[in-house]
């Protein structure tokens, strides 16, 4: 008989907004959203006192501020968030290789042959938002279900810095049953919407409808949210792979065609890739930049190069090169993206042809060390814009 499966979900509080309240106090206890650009961005996250006001994330920042006019509206640090989720994520590998990682604050761990080494489901629970906190000064809220569906479920359910357990019994499932339909993974504010003007409001009513009639109506999405309504959930948890590719965007506070303007922020950015390749410890040979218009419409242009960069100056030189594929004689730019992608791994290049230092890589791997011992920021290349995050 195959043993009953023990899944962990663990779910940061208010990520963005709770490290950057741990940095600084003023912040604590106050509605703080973090968001950009503040004219016509969107909430990032919201800390727990600002979802009071009824803000969440995705809102746009123009509607959270007349929720919340007193609120405290900081931009993204990315760097700084994808720091500490670094750090969070290897100390879900101490305690299991199977970690399926959701975005940079949330992540599924199957621990079902580990309990042997660490305890049970909830003692290992215990022991990693214990060292999350150790380790970082920030909470964590936990689940532990049988499948990912309620570990998931259990996780949400404690927040915030909770520890819940969800079984797959009838008991647990009638009570289930009783939750908003927004309570399924993967249930967004359309899907929510749409359920609503058929008359289904509960997770009850969901598993109470004929599949056929779901299918029909919202196609997989209807027989996905069918199963996870009567309990059904037989997805693995996939370890964390190779990343496809690594980039940053920004929205511009002002449209703008001004070159040294976009420069600057083509330099930003090149920066902070620059210095995420190196934390994860790869280089990459495909460069591409991304535009949108004014308008929203826009395109993307790439290079491929013959050699393996993690260079600051290499992927703004291309990035900058990219920039003449666009029209800016007669458009502005609302938004700007750039990213490394066809990435190799550190180990696999070093000692080849294409492995040779110069005083540019030297100066990148500099920047990068002072970043990462002392807060990332702390050092810009000249000319670069430090108000894009």
């Amino acid at each position: 008989m195959e043993k009953l499966r023990k899944i962990i979900h663990v779910d940061m509080d208010a990520f963005f907004a709770q490290i950057e309240q741990r940095d600084n106090p003023q912040y604590k206890n106050k509605p703080l959203i973090v968001g950009g650009p503040l004219n016509r961005g969107v909430v990032s996250t919201a800390s727990y006192e600002a979802r009071r006001y009824g803000l969440h994330s995705g809102m746009p920042l123009y509607k959270a501020r007349k929720l919340c006019p007193d609120g405290i509206y900081v931009p993204v640090d990315m760097e700084k968030y994808l720091c500490e989720s670094k750090k969070i994520r290897d100390i879900f590998c101490n305690f299991t290789p199977l970690v399926e990682p959701v975005g940079c604050d949330e992540a599924f761990l199957d621990v079902t042959r580990c309990e042997k080494l660490f305890g049970d489901a909830v003692e290992i629970a215990r022991k990693i938002k214990g060292a999350i906190y150790e380790k970082t000064n920030l909470t964590s809220s936990a689940g532990i279900g049988p499948n990912k569906f309620f570990a998931k479920l259990a996780s949400n359910l404690g927040k915030p810095n909770g520890l819940t357990v969800l079984e797959n019994t009838p008991d647990m499932l009638e009570k289930i049953r009783l939750l908003p339909v927004s309570s399924i993974w993967g249930v967004g504010r359309v899907t929510e919407e749409n359920l609503t003007k058929i008359g289904i409001k509960t997770i009850g009513e969901i598993a109470d409808t004929p599949l056929e009639f779901l299918r029909l109506k919202f196609g997989e999405m209807g027989e996905f949210i069918h199963k996870m309504a009567n309990g059904i959930d037989n997805r693995e948890v996939i370890p964390y792979g190779e990343p496809k590719s690594i980039g940053r965007e920004t929205t511009l506070d002002e449209d703008t065609s001004e070159t040294g303007r976009i420069k600057s922020i083509l330099l930003m950015l090149s920066q902070k890739i620059s210095s995420n390749l190196s934390r994860e410890g790869y280089k990459g040979k495909t460069i591409t930049l991304k535009i949108r218009y004014s308008d929203f419409k826009g395109g993307s242009a790439r290079i491929t190069l013959n050699k393996y960069t993690d260079s600051i100056f290499e992927i703004y030189k291309v990035s900058f090169l990219l920039l003449e594929k666009f029209d800016l004689l007669r458009k502005k730019i609302r938004m700007i993206g750039v990213s490394v992608s066809n990435l190799k791994p550190y180990h696999l290049i070093k000692n080849t042809l294409f492995d040779q230092k110069d005083k540019k890589g030297d100066i990148t791997k500099a920047i990068t060390e002072i970043n990462s011992k002392f807060g990332d920021g702390k050092v810009h290349v000249a000319g670069s814009d430090k108000k894009f995050n």
